[in-house]
């Protein structure tokens, strides 16, 4: 699914991955960016590997692709003309900090000792880990 201009000015500092096919020689605006917060759940899964992925705010400029890719294909320097070598970072971590909360709780005491549990919320996913017992881990999206 493409993401508006709002969307890519907040998640500049995020992976740029293309959401559809684009043919050589398209100018990349974000229309043509999968949102950012469906990555975790496709990095999980094996379908999506954002090593070596340039950053939104580094080809929102005027970038044209050098050959036709397919969707869900990461923005490497070998498939742009042109990119920006940074990214202002203050705003990345603003967004970050937005996108991820992470709080620790003290569980009910059983037999006498307290569980070590954590929450976070990462990408519209709650991630709850149970330290006590079989290392228990439960995750559900918000």
């Amino acid at each position: 699914m493409s993401i508006t201009a709002e969307t890519a000015q907040a998640h500049k500092n995020d992976p740029a991955v293309l959401c559809c096919r684009a043919e050589e020689g398209t100018v990349l605006e974000p229309a043509n960016f999968e949102d950012p917060a469906i990555f975790p759940d496709l990095i999980d899964t094996g379908l999506l590997n954002v090593d070596g992925a340039l950053k939104l705010g580094q080809v929102l400029n005027g970038s044209k692709l050098t050959k036709t890719v397919d969707s869900l294909t990461p923005v490497t320097p070998n498939i742009v003309d042109k990119y920006d070598e940074a990214v202002d970072d203050a705003a990345g971590e603003s967004a970050e900090a937005e996108a991820t909360a992470e709080t620790a709780v003290a569980a009910p005491a059983v037999g006498g000792e307290v569980q070590n549990v954590s929450m976070s919320v990462v990408g519209g996913v709650v991630k709850l880990y149970i330290g006590e017992g079989k290392d228990i881990a439960i995750e559900f999206p918000v």
